[in-house]
C-alpha cells in the first residue's frame, strides 16, 4: 500500500483505534499493524507467510519498543481463517487474554493485487469469515485492485469506497451481526 493511501485509510478508519484489536491479514512490512498500535490499538496480529518477512516485522517491532503488543504469525492467513467461526478466544493465548471475541477489531486486508484474480474465491471467503466473526463496532479496510469488482465484499456491511489509483479501498463498520452469525 502506498504511503498516501495508508494515511488516507487510517484517517478513514477514524484516526484513533483506541480500545480495539488490530489484525493485519497480509503483513508485508507490518507497517499497518505498527500504525494501528501508534493510533491506540491495544494489540496487533500480523500474518506474513514468508518467514524472512515475518522475522523483519518482529525485529522492527522490537526496535520500535512494541514487541509486546505485536504478534507475528508466519502462516497462511487464508488457511488459518478457515476455522474462524469457532471464535478467536478458542485459540487461547493473547486472543483469549484480551477478549478477542468481544473487543472491537480493526481488520486490514491488503493482499497482493494479483491474488484478487488468482485466489478470488478464497479471498472472498476470507473477508466474509472475518466480517461474520467480528464483534459489533469492528472496522474493516480492504484494499483491492481498481478493476476488482466490489461483489467480493460482504453485502451485509455498508462499504465506503475510495479510489487511489491503482487501488480502491473499501471501509466498513460492523453495526449489526451478519445474518446467520
Amino acid at each position: 500500500m502506498k504511503d498516501r493511501t495508508r494515511e488516507a485509510v487510517m484517517n478513514l478508519l477514524g484516526g484513533t483505534l483506541e480500545n480495539r484489536l488490530a489484525f493485519d491479514l497480509f503483513g508485508g512490512s507490518g507497517v499497518l499493524a505498527f500504525e494501528s498500535i501508534s493510533r491506540g490499538a491495544e494489540h496487533a496480529w500480523v500474518w506474513e507467510i514468508l518467514k524472512p518477512g515475518a522475522r523483519v516485522i518482529r525485529r522492527i517491532s522490537e526496535d520500535l519498543g512494541i514487541a509486546d503488543q505485536v504478534d507475528v504469525l508466519d502462516q497462511d492467513v487464508i488457511r488459518w481463517s478457515e476455522s474462524l467461526a469457532d471464535g478467536l478466544e478458542s485459540r487461547g493465548g493473547k486472543f483469549a487474554e484480551l477478549g478477542a471475541n468481544t473487543v472491537p477489531w480493526v481488520v486490514i486486508c491488503c493482499p497482493p493485487y494479483a491474488m484478487w484474480e488468482s485466489h478470488k474465491a478464497e479471498l472472498t471467503q476470507l473477508v466474509h469469515a472475518w466480517a461474520k466473526a467480528a464483534p459489533l463496532g469492528s472496522l474493516f479496510a480492504v484494499e483491492l485492485e481498481q478493476s476488482t469488482e466490489l461483489g467480493v465484499l460482504p453485502a451485509f456491511l455498508e462499504w465506503q469506497v475510495r479510489r487511489y489509483a491503482p487501488a480502491q479501498v473499501a471501509i466498513a463498520e460492523v453495526l449489526e451481526k451478519a445474518p446467520g452469525a
